[in-house]
């Protein structure tokens, strides 16, 4: 008996399953990251919040400034939590998926074509001359005209609407419905990343972690899972969907056969990498190519460890249990990724 090739039998299907495993989380935070590294390479300067501070107020005010703008992010993620659960009781099943259906398609497309706009300034010459000379004279951009950018938002919204597809619709497998999640949790999470300022994107995340908690054991999401979610969404009309009324709720997530991941878990996870590979590139003008992913590895790393936990403990619960997939991730993500702020501004 060939020993050796026994072993490397068994290598291979092991990471081969670890692969499978973590394909989902690595796979959005990955295209996250990316999308945000074009975002620096156009010097995205964006910030979509109410409250702001100058750099020089503080760690207290901008603290205070992100709790500020936290609030405003998740108290209308709480009513809308609960009133989705309202709409559900009413039995206005078709309106909750005009609202989903519609709105992930809007989202989706706008996204896209920020993203293909950012994409096309990486591309100028003062882009490229920028990150590497900051300090240097201003040199011309590219030029993008209406025309250009009515492309972009039409190219967008049609990349939506077929996403959407892809996740509302019985006629695509599984393993397109969540090629589909991954592609637009990672569009979602990776424009959150890059247009909130870091305080906010901290405590944000944290905050959306214990609501997590409070949602699956005792708020909206427990009432979804009792009130069964399998009901009638499905579009008659759609030209990519089934003619019936069924839409499952669970295609709203990552599907793996023994366990299933939110869309949610997914977008807070790729903002989280995209984020920490947005807030590099102050220290790649400085220090050098090198610190890119100094802090996106160990916070990728602390995500996949708490992924793992969250799954095991999962995997302990009786058949039709459900864990929040937030909080560890997330506790162990901003505490690495506060940790390597602390670290780098030692060097």
């Amino acid at each position: 008996m060939d020993w050796r090739g026994m072993v490397v039998g068994k290598v291979r299907s092991l990471l081969k399953r670890a692969f499978r495993f973590y394909a989902p989380v690595m796979s959005v935070m990955l295209g996250a990251g990316f999308l945000a590294l074009f975002a620096t390479f156009s010097e995205t300067n964006v910030q979509a919040s109410v409250f702001t501070v100058s750099e020089d107020t503080g760690t207290a005010g901008q603290a205070g400034a992100g709790l500020g703008n936290t609030l405003l992010f998740i108290i209308p993620a709480i009513l809308g939590s609960f009133g989705i659960v309202a709409i559900i009781k009413l039995g206005k099943r078709r309106l909750l998926k005009t609202l989903f259906r519609g709105a992930l398609t809007f989202t989706t497309g706008i996204i896209l074509s920020f993203f293909l706009y950012k994409i096309s300034e990486t591309f100028s010459e003062r882009v490229w001359y920028a990150i590497y000379n900051p300090g240097g004279p201003d040199l011309v951009s590219v030029s993008i005209s209406d025309m250009d950018m009515i492309m972009f938002f039409v190219c967008g919204l049609l990349f939506g609407y077929m996403a959407t597809s892809m996740v509302f619709s019985y006629r695509f497998k599984r393993k397109e419905r969540n090629a589909a999640l991954i592609v637009v949790s990672a569009l979602m999470g990776a424009f959150m990343a890059v247009i909130l300022p870091t305080w906010t994107v901290v405590l944000l995340l944290i905050g959306l972690a214990l609501w997590d908690i409070y949602a699956v054991f005792k708020g909206p999401i427990k009432d979804m899972v009792e009130l069964g979610m399998d009901g009638s969404m499905m579009a008659r009309f759609d030209p990519l969907g089934d003619d019936t009324d069924r839409f499952p709720f669970e295609n709203m997530t990552y599907d793996a056969g023994s366990w299933q991941l939110g869309i949610g878990d997914l977008v807070f996870y790729s903002m989280l990498g995209a984020h920490s590979i947005y807030y590099s590139v102050a220290y790649v003008r400085t220090e050098g190519a090198w610190m890119l992913p100094f802090f996106f590895i160990p916070v990728l790393i602390a995500i996949l460890i708490g992924f793992t936990y969250t799954i095991y403990k999962l995997s302990k619960q009786k058949e039709g249990g459900i864990l929040p997939g937030l909080p560890v991730p997330m506790f162990l993500g901003v505490g690495t990724f506060s940790l390597m702020i602390f670290i780098a501004t030692l060097i």
